[in-house]
């Protein structure tokens, strides 16, 4: 019978990938556009005011109005990649880090993160821009615009003599000290989860009296994606606010309009004037308060919430699906059981009996 706690891990991993990237993409476009909407009367702290807003988005628009921007971020996520990838070939700074690792590799590592965040930022910028942008009243981006879009901004070293897009120095210095400490914050608590649940374990099969030193794999990707979950959180929710200034920052300039999401009904042109960052943080905390720094909160959590649900499901279903194989009576059989049932045929009497019939007649061939 197979063993379903034995499914290999690539199972799980595209599923969290999936639950990330793209079932969670409308929450982060509701995100971005409470974020960078100056003059909302409506914070969206919390996710419950956001149904109405989104249903009242659907049936004006398409289907697709939360789905902007979602090649763009494909993209960006792939250029991440990529970038590093390449860095770690041409440099002795290492892609992946463990527990053994020395201080001087960790050190590389983080290097390597923040050098693919700066080469990434242009891009990203470009990006944030495709996914807050209202589809009635823009044209719609093509599916290479990131790069052109990218590109002009990695250029864009001085300030323009019109307008008011800012140089991307201006932004690339806040926008890498947060994605680096965003990377350290999210590796920490996913270690510290990680611990957690596995001294909660052992201190359960203590108290039981029988301490288990093996893992099924359903066990081990819990444990896996339950921590990165929580560490992805804590870094989320902790450097939302500083998200929010590099979000404004990011599509000052660029002359975008978005959906208004305080009725869901109407779109609002994007008009701001920031020197940099602390310009920026100050305006809003004096504007519209310290909770402006939290537009868009609620949409986080829906998110957060809907990731958790796919994978706690996704976990529950593999676990059981041997229980649902036993109670209908299927005995599906692995390889390795069926070179059992295989080698326990050759082994039986009768077998046996006719491997002796046949050496016999050879014999008297012979």
């Amino acid at each position: 019978m197979i063993d379903f706690n034995r499914i290999p891990n690539p199972s799980f991993g595209i599923m969290r990938i999936a639950a990330e990237n793209l079932l969670c993409h409308p929450f982060l476009v509701l995100r971005r556009q409470c974020q960078v909407n100056v003059f909302s009367r409506k914070y969206h702290a919390l996710p419950f005011s956001l149904v109405p807003v989104v249903i009242r988005l659907h049936q004006r628009q398409s289907m697709t109005v939360l789905w902007k921007g979602i090649g763009s971020a494909l993209i960006v996520k792939g250029l991440t990649l990529a970038v590093e990838d390449v860095l770690s070939k041409i440099t002795p700074w290492p892609k992946e880090i463990d527990r053994h690792s020395s201080l001087k590799a960790i050190g590389h590592h983080i290097l390597l993160k923040s050098v693919s965040l700066a080469v990434v930022i242009p891009f990203y910028a470009a990006s944030v821009v495709e996914t807050v942008q209202s589809d009635i009243a823009s044209e719609k981006p093509g599916i290479f615009d990131v790069f052109q879009e990218g590109i002009y901004r990695f250029l864009s070293w001085s300030a323009p003599q019109t307008g008011r897009l800012l140089p991307i120095w201006i932004i690339l210095c806040p926008a890498v000290l947060c994605g680096t400490v965003h990377y350290i914050i999210s590796v920490l608590s996913a270690g510290l989860t990680r611990w957690g649940m596995t001294s909660a374990k052992k201190r359960n099969q203590r108290k039981q009296g029988a301490l288990s030193k093996e893992v099924s794999f359903v066990e081990a990707n819990d444990l896996d994606m339950s921590s990165k979950f929580a560490g992805s959180l804590v870094a989320d929710v902790l450097l939302f606010p500083f998200e929010t200034v590099l979000h404004r920052l990011h599509i000052q300039g660029t002359r975008t309009i978005i959906d208004n999401l305080d009725t869901g009904a109407s779109v609002i042109p994007i008009l701001t004037r920031y020197d940099g960052f602390f310009d920026c943080w100050n305006t809003i905390t004096r504007e519209e308060g310290g909770w402006g720094l939290y537009k868009g909160f609620g949409a986080l959590l829906l998110q957060y919430a809907l990731q958790l649900s796919i994978i706690k499901g996704s976990l529950f279903t593999f676990y059981h699906m041997g229980d649902l194989f036993k109670s209908t009576g299927v005995q599906p059989t692995s390889p390795r059981n069926q070179a059992t049932l295989v080698d326990r045929k050759d082994r039986s009497p009768k077998a046996s009996s006719a491997s002796l019939g046949g050496t016999q007649l050879q014999q008297q061939f012979n």
